[in-house]
């Protein structure tokens, strides 16, 4: 996503128009317009004001928010919690940022590894950047297995005794953390107590 598309998210994100941001920045609502045309660069400031909404909004989405927006809006989510940040983009040589910013971590799904636990590691740090939306207060365990490029998402409800062992094959990164959502954070099941 470019800045002007990101300007745009951070504007309907807020519900803002150009006269609210011309009314907080002292400027007029035809200066805003004019200084956000798609043929310019963004004013610095204004970076920075969708760099801060971007984090802030990253970091306080709530599970119960993530229930009220659609499937796509959800997506969007996970692809912005696994994309990689802007310094680290802006570290490579010889690349489109263009596209990588389209770009976000996926699971390695062949299973195969170099090095002992090198693809459950990477795997589960995927999984675990969820962690604060709660996934794993609905459950005893949740984990994943990736045998031939087919993931099999593993969990036990907290308060139930069945053992699951669901098939995910055909799935990509984002559809898999979705599906963990639908059986966590999503359904109505018991939570566990942490403190």
């Amino acid at each position: 996503m470019n800045w002007h598309q990101r300007f745009k998210e951070m504007k309907e994100g807020l519900g803002y128009t150009n006269s609210d941001i011309a009314d907080i920045t002292g400027n007029t609502s035809d200066s805003i317009k004019s200084s956000t045309q798609p043929n310019k660069d963004l004013p610095r400031w204004l970076k920075l004001a969708i760099v801060i909404y971007e984090t802030t909004k990253s970091k306080s989405e709530t599970a119960e928010m993530l229930k009220k927006k659609s499937k796509k809006d959800v997506f969007n989510f996970i692809r912005s919690r696994l994309s990689f940040n802007e310094k680290l983009i802006s570290q490579l040589r010889h690349t489109n940022n263009e596209k990588m910013n389209k770009e976000h971590r996926r699971f390695e799904m062949s299973g195969y590894e170099n090095n002992k636990g090198e693809c459950t590691l990477h795997n589960l740090s995927i999984v675990n950047e969820f962690a604060d939306l709660g996934i794993y207060d609905f459950t005893s365990y949740l984990f994943l297995d990736f045998h031939k490029g087919s993931p099999t998402l593993h969990m036990k409800y907290f308060y139930e005794n069945e053992n699951l062992e669901l098939d995910y094959s055909g799935y990509g990164t984002t559809e898999i953390i979705y599906e963990i959502f639908e059986k966590t954070i999503f359904t109505d099941k018991r939570t566990r107590r942490r403190g």
